[in-house]
């Protein structure tokens, strides 16, 4: 069984969000219902790029695929960039330009409203604390897989 947890925050990256879309787990659903999830709005251009890919890769009919993903993109907190100061983004630049850029805006994110970033990018979580950032959180690991 796995164990959910509930009432905390989180920021969350686009791969957590693809894996959700595509599996079409309640886990997944549970998880984002009953914790207060946060993401850039950087995370609606990922979507976009890779629309097609989910939905061909989605194990859900196409109108339960709609139903499942309004209701995660309810539970979803998009904050804009602009609200993120430069000083943490100069911070997630300096964490993730030897790992991933790709990666800056959800650590910036995580480091302006000090949540944890839960992804399942094992290179990311582990560049991230090799460089003594600890506030991210495996995604196997939260769930105790």
């Amino acid at each position: 069984m796995i164990h959910i947890p509930s009432g905390d925050n989180f920021v969350i990256d686009a791969n957590i969000l693809f894996s959700c879309l595509i599996s079409g787990k309640e886990n997944y659903l549970t998880f984002f219902e009953s914790n207060t999830v946060y993401v850039p709005d950087f995370l609606y251009e990922e979507i976009q790029l890779h629309q097609e890919v989910i939905r061909l890769k989605s194990k859900l009919a196409a109108t339960e695929f709609r139903r499942y993903a309004l209701a995660v993109f309810r539970s979803l907190i998009v904050i804009p960039n602009l609200l993120i100061s430069d000083q943490h983004f100069y911070q997630a630049y300096y964490l993730c330009r030897d790992v991933d850029l790709k990666d800056l805006n959800y650590v910036a994110l995580s480091i302006e409203l000090n949540f944890p970033l839960l992804t399942r990018d094992k290179p990311l979580a582990e560049g991230l604390r090799a460089k003594g950032y600890t506030n991210v959180i495996l995604l196997d690991e939260l769930f105790g897989q």
